[in-house]
């Protein structure tokens, strides 16, 4: 269980801080729930009870594990799945499941493959910008925390490694 005053990972919203964990009745049941906001969504909140199994959270990554992002990102596998239906099942499965090693092997993958498309004057495709907005919103808010940066901070970080690996 987590505590009133934590960071959290939270399924599609990204880290959530834990503004309390408060007792509530829902529907005759009474349950403990953990009210918390997206660290980049300030007026949104959140309320889920504390063991709800539909939903993934967990702790947000120490600042080691944060290093550990960047990394990859500036080492890591390119892997561009061709076939859409593919590409989609696979990369909704990483959002949904959180792991935010192939989370940025995600946004590594997009961000080269939209530099490429730019270079040629197209666009990526509107399930790709989605995906890679998505996967963004997710690792950036946690490597934001993580780190006690702005996740303009860590955009930023990302696209200058990018640089950094493509001028290698």
């Amino acid at each position: 269980m987590f505590k009133q005053g934590d960071y959290i990972m939270y399924s599609n919203y990204g880290a959530c801080f834990i503004d309390e964990i408060a007792e509530k009745t829902i529907a005759d049941e009474t349950k403990l729930f953990y009210i918390m906001r997206p660290v980049n969504e300030d007026k949104t909140r959140i309320m889920t009870p504390i063991n709800n199994k539909k939903v993934k959270m967990r702790s947000v990554m120490s600042s080691e594990e944060a290093e550990n992002i960047f990394n990859v990102i500036m080492n890591g596998n390119v892997n561009l799945i061709t076939d859409r239906k593919q590409r989609e099942k696979v990369y909704s499965k990483i959002l949904k499941e959180g792991n935010p090693f192939e989370i940025a092997e995600i946004i590594l993958t997009l961000l080269l493959e939209k530099d490429e498309k730019n270079k040629a004057g197209k666009n990526i495709s509107v399930a790709d910008k989605k995906y890679l907005e998505q996967a963004e919103k997710l690792l950036y808010s946690e490597l934001s925390v993580s780190l006690d940066i702005e996740m303009d901070q860590v955009k930023e970080k990302v696209l200058d490694l990018l640089l950094e690996n493509e001028v290698k």
